[in-house]
């Protein structure tokens, strides 16, 4: 008897010390607009500069995007959306993926999964293929609707979630030879397109933790955006981690999570090393089959190749053929 009321005792205590656990991590969000309001606020979100030093998002797409802050009003319909090809894809298809462009460490919401019950096919494949360093060249290349403006990963991921007009990033390759070598190709990020900036966050807990509601308050639509880290100091490093909110810390074992006052990807990641000066500048335009080369010592060597590719093909040039693309 003695037992199992110690157990008890035991069992009620940390159920006390999981929900200070959540108190505290709620107080740690609600400072962040105490600390640096700039950042996690939608004070004077009709400035386009605080738009720029705004972690968490204040237009009717955040809704989509599950990226408000936690000031932001919500309208409770996403009808009233300029933009609702957003609002219905799922989250599940929608990935934060870094560094998709030439010279940029922007992370970018961009959807990078079918949708569950698309069948196994050469869609699905592809759609897949493009998360890898894939021979398939096509499924490399980061396409953008052309009304939604929503990054995909490529056409094959485009096609299985339902967009009807996807816009191909143009190839970049520097080469020392005139054929070039498109293993190494980058892309540009395609111009007159306002692409969704994201943070590449931990939004969910160990697997370990086994408070639903910790999980719930954590990983569920609507809930807090006010980033927080762990690591050495108040700004990002190698060694630090961001998660969606305190509530994830938490459930990550985090013990003192920080507010996030001073993100700045580029200096978390790789370095752009300098550039050497290779003979050759390659651009790849997908949407027309052609390849412009132009010798960087003699602007006037410059040479434009068209290849034919009918019936829903797509030119490869690392295959040097034309590929089915939009045929089901």
């Amino acid at each position: 008897m003695m037992m199992m009321m110690m157990m008890m005792i035991v069992f009620l205590l940390t159920i006390s010390l999981i929900e200070v656990q959540v108190v505290l991590s709620y107080e740690i969000g609600r400072n962040n607009n105490t600390i640096c309001p700039e950042r996690h606020s939608c004070a004077d979100s009709n400035d386009s500069r605080a738009e720029i030093r705004r972690y968490c998002k204040c237009d009717s797409l955040c809704e989509a995007y599950d990226d408000c802050c936690d000031d932001y009003v919500r309208s409770g319909s996403r009808s009233n959306s300029s933009n609702n090809n957003a609002f219905n894809l799922s989250r599940n298809v929608v990935g934060c993926i870094k560094r998709l462009f030439h010279r940029d460490d922007s992370s970018h919401y961009t959807v990078d999964r079918c949708p569950r019950g698309w069948p196994r096919g050469r869609v699905k494949t592809g759609c897949r293929s493009g998360r890898s360093n894939s021979e398939n060249t096509i499924a490399r290349v980061p396409v953008v609707g052309r009304r939604s403006s929503i990054l995909y990963r490529n056409v094959y991921c485009a096609i299985c979630n339902g967009e009807q007009d996807a816009v191909f990033s143009e190839g970049y390759v520097k080469s020392n030879r005139a054929k070039g070598e498109f293993n190494s190709m980058e892309f540009l990020r395609p111009r007159d397109y306002s692409l969704r900036t994201c943070i590449d966050a931990i939004r969910t807990c160990d697997s370990s933790y086994r408070n639903r509601e910790v999980w719930k308050r954590c990983t569920g639509s609507s809930q807090s955006n006010s980033y927080v880290i762990s690591g050495r100091g108040p700004d990002l490093d190698a060694l630090t981690t961001v998660y969606r909110n305190a509530v994830c810390a938490t459930c990550n074992f985090v013990s003192e999570p920080k507010p996030m006052c001073n993100y700045d990807e580029t200096r978390t990641g790789r370095r752009l090393r300098p550039q050497s000066s290779p003979t050759y500048t390659i651009l790849v335009d997908f949407s027309s089959n052609t390849i412009k080369t132009t010798n960087r010592n003699s602007r006037r060597d410059t040479s434009t190749r068209t290849f034919r590719c009918s019936g829903g093909r797509v030119y490869d040039p690392g295959r040097n053929r034309c590929l089915v693309v939009f045929s089901t």
